[in-house]
């Protein structure tokens, strides 16, 4: 099957991946590697945040095994660091005001509204990359990479290529798709970029003097906008996972944490239960709909819970484990799933 709009072919295996820090990168990148050592070359990658640093470079080209390397062999230390202006971090005319009450007074002191820089993470990207801040993806391949738009508040899709018209689904309440014909790892970083932490992104391909932000707890598993290019199948892979029902959390930080990662997972569920139920439609009425149905695969850590610190955690060690954790997890499914022995490539 074709896309008329550009040629490139459709059909094929869709990868999402879903965002989550240190963990879901590594993760990921067991579960690409598995994908390679089962002979499945997917045609779409579709990524946000720690996601996105990882479907871009394997849309690149960069080979799993390379993607894995990288990972363990960098700390925290070549992903980012401490703002170093601590001259800006009060603002003495914030400390002249009147406060409205003492949050507001110490809130609005704070002249920062990110604390880490992600400098070390552009160089260490680009070393990936080959020395190059823009990258290009191969016409059999397509790279989504979700972010938000700050100033606008609304998701916004990357994409190398758009999708056929008639899948494109960018209705009012849709997510708009905008090509960028040569992404860049300023892309890839700004869909990393969680907001406090880190600071924004200002990519190339993104409107001029826009901002982009880390789009995890609203869209945090692109599926969407993977099947609009008609993948014959889809390996949907979360960042994280918990036990069901979740244990109750020992403190503020556990209580913190389980709430971003309900909020991530009803996303996730939600998207995904959807999408089963296109296929239903789909596949009872085929002349009815341009939607096609899409053999679709989750695959959540249940042994990765999302940590409010260890999303940071950048270490060689740790990647080793949640590498092959990864690797071991999508090699389990993909045994057990007939579609992607049939895509399998010797």
């Amino acid at each position: 099957m074709t896309n008329g709009q550009n040629g490139a072919q459709e059909g094929g295996l869709a990868l999402v991946l879903s965002g989550g820090g240190a963990p879901a990168a590594y993760f990921g990148a067991g579960v690409a590697l598995a994908l390679d050592r089962f002979g499945l070359r997917p045609r779409i990658y579709s990524g946000v945040s720690a996601g996105a640093l990882n479907a871009g470079a394997l849309a690149s080209g960069v080979s799993p095994q390379r993607l894995r390397d990288l990972w363990q062999s960098v700390g925290w230390s070549r992903m980012f660091r401490p703002r170093y202006d601590l001259w800006r971090l009060v603002d003495p005319r914030a400390l002249l005001r009147r406060p409205a009450n003492p949050v507001e007074y110490l809130l609005g002191a704070v002249g920062w509204d990110w604390v880490l820089s992600v400098a070390p993470a552009r160089e260490t990207l680009v070393e990936l990359l080959g020395g190059q801040a823009g990258f290009s993806v191969p016409p059999d391949r397509t790279l989504i990479v979700t972010a938000v738009d700050e100033e606008a508040g609304e998701v916004v899709r990357f994409v190398s290529r758009l999708p056929s018209k008639e899948r494109a689904d960018t209705g009012p309440e849709q997510p708009a798709f905008r090509e960028v014909a040569e992404p860049d790892v300023d892309l890839l970083l700004a869909s990393a970029a969680v907001p406090l932490l880190f600071p924004p992104g200002i990519p190339s391909g993104g409107m001029a003097g826009r901002a982009y932000t880390d789009a995890g707890l609203i869209a945090n598993t692109p599926l969407a906008p993977a099947l609009a290019y008609r993948p014959e199948a889809a390996l949907v892979v979360a960042g994280a996972g918990c036990p069901r029902p979740a244990p109750a959390p020992a403190g503020l930080a556990e209580a913190l944490a389980l709430t971003v990662q309900n909020v991530a997972h009803y996303a996730l569920i939600a998207d995904y239960r959807h999408a089963l139920t296109v296929n239903q439609l789909a596949a009872a009425a085929p002349d009815a709909t341009p939607k096609t149905v899409v053999d679709l695969r989750l695959l959540e850590p249940a042994d990765l819970p999302f940590s409010l610190t260890g999303f940071l955690d950048f270490a060689p060690d740790q990647a080793a484990r949640l590498i092959e954790y990864g690797r071991a997890q999508a090699m389990e499914l993909l045994n057990e799933w007939p579609t992607a022995q049939r895509l399998a490539t010797p």
